[in-house]
């Protein structure tokens, strides 16, 4: 059972992909295809549901974390750096280099850059968290607009 339904967001329209066991993509508005056919809302599962339900409540500023379930389907290291993204803490920021050690591998931090550009559920696992060593913004799918208006909502300073 796989399932999309859109979510009007402060970035623009969101899509949202789930099957049996949880989320598995979010497309980022600058990646919708807006013809796809939608889930009848009467047919919306209960992550479905709970999804969009989490990521209004993210965006109104009254969630903080996120509970639903991922399938997160990755390579084992991008896998590893993401699940390390998902543990930064809203409102602060690390970068490729922290996550790179995290994940277990310290030199790796371009590997976890990757892993960050290649982020199926952004959002969900928070790669708008992770900054360049420099302590650029560094990259962003959305567009740096957007990581900058993500920051901005958890009130990270974005003038670095």
């Amino acid at each position: 059972m796989n399932e999309f339904a859109t979510i009007e967001t402060p970035i623009g329209t969101l899509g949202i992909r789930t099957n049996a066991k949880g989320v598995f993509r979010l497309h980022l508005a600058n990646d919708v295809d807006y013809q796809e056919k939608k889930t009848p809302f009467h047919q919306y599962s209960p992550i479905l549901k709970k999804a969009l339900k989490e990521l209004q409540e993210y965006f109104e500023g009254t969630r903080k974390t996120f509970s639903v379930p991922l399938d997160l389907k990755m390579p084992p290291f991008y896998k590893k750096a993401l699940l390390e993204v998902a543990k930064v803490p809203f409102g602060k920021t690390v970068s490729y280099q922290e996550i790179a050690r995290r994940a277990g591998n310290q030199k790796a931090s371009r590997a976890a850059g990757s892993a960050n550009a290649n982020n199926p559920i952004a959002i969900f696992i928070p790669c708008h968290r992770i900054l360049a060593t420099n302590g650029t913004l560094g990259g962003y799918g959305g567009g740096l607009d957007t990581k900058m208006i993500l920051l901005e909502h958890e009130g990270v300073d974005v003038r670095l």
